[in-house]
């Protein structure tokens, strides 16, 4: 890490001089305010996130032509003051005074210090998957899963990949955290339901998100791939499956039916992404088990976001106030 420089969660304090190298998350369009032009952006680090705005002069090309310089999804350096705004932190860029912005050259720096990783043991999570893979009890869909699941590059991808750019495990590891956990809930649920097919559901809860490890570029930001915005993990991952099934003779037809309507089924209905809505009860069970560990993660971590005095915080994803106290 470079010398000197504070992580976003060590900077707690107003009137603190802050510099170092941070990504830059998103930013707003320039606006004029009664001593010039002003932008406001989101950098961060792995350790979180913090606004920042830029107090530009009167000279509105000159901010534009900055603001346009600093690029979303890169690196940039920064010296700043902080101050408190809205009763947060933020970080206040005035050039008339001396601070900077610039970019910064991604390849000097290690990627993982800007971007938030699971807190659980990656090795252990995935150990932990092939543990229920190898004791799937349908040869074909165990064979299946285990010539996926050794493929040296296919598993390291599946590994460090973020499950989202933001929605819900959107962390290095985060797939394999968010897919564990669909495969530990489904497994709950085959015990209640014996009568579900136990193999075919937790095949489905470890392959239902499997097209993401294509859908991400994760470098010094998680941004979506070229794939993953103009397919969508659905149809890249089904047709991952396809592929898989099809190097393995004589696998089931039904099988590879109901595999693949499970992963499109996933999202459970037409107007939250799924092509088609579940049409066997396995799919129904991996739809609510997915949908409940992303809701319930979103809702854990907002309720730890928001000021000391917050009792509510709004998450606009959810369209909820979510109590904290």
């Amino acid at each position: 890490m470079e010398c000197g420089r504070q992580r976003i969660e060590d900077i707690t304090s107003e009137n603190e001089v802050v510099e170092g190298v941070y990504a830059l998350r998103s930013k707003d369009v320039p606006m004029e305010y009664r001593h010039g032009y002003f932008f406001r952006m989101k950098v961060a680090d792995a350790s979180g996130e913090i606004l920042v705005t830029y107090w530009g002069g009167r000279d509105e090309g000159a901010v534009r032509m900055k603001h346009d310089l600093l690029k979303v999804n890169s690196l940039v350096r920064l010296v700043g003051t902080t101050s408190s705004w809205n009763g947060r932190l933020s970080i206040g860029i005035n050039p008339a005074t001396g601070d900077i912005i610039e970019p910064a050259a991604d390849d000097e720096f290690d990627p993982a210090e800007f971007l938030p990783c699971t807190s659980k043991d990656i090795d252990e999570m995935f150990s932990e998957l092939m543990h229920y893979i190898g004791a799937i009890e349908d040869s074909f869909t165990r064979s299946l899963l285990l010539s996926l699941f050794s493929d040296h590059d296919l598993a390291s991808s599946f590994k460090h990949s973020p499950a989202s750019v933001s929605y819900h495990c959107g962390w290095i590891g985060g797939l394999l955290e968010h897919t564990l956990n669909v495969v530990s809930i489904c497994d709950k649920i085959s015990q209640i339901y014996p009568d579900l097919d136990r193999d075919l559901l937790l095949a489905g809860a470890i392959l239902h998100d499997l097209g993401k490890v294509r859908c991400y570029d994760v470098q010094s930001s998680i941004s979506e791939s070229v794939d993953g915005r103009m397919l969508g993990h659905l149809v890249i991952g089904t047709g991952m499956i396809r592929e898989a099934c099809d190097a393995i003779p004589d696998f089931p037809v039904n099988t590879r039916l109901k595999l693949i309507h499970m992963v499109l089924a996933s999202h459970g209905s037409n107007d939250k992404g799924s092509p088609i809505g579940p049409s066997i009860p396995e799919a129904v069970a991996l739809h609510y088990a997915d949908e409940m560990d992303s809701i319930l993660e979103r809702f854990i971590l907002a309720r730890q976001s928001g000021g000391p005095d917050d009792i509510f915080v709004k998450d606009s994803i959810l369209r909820t106030k979510i109590y904290r106290l």
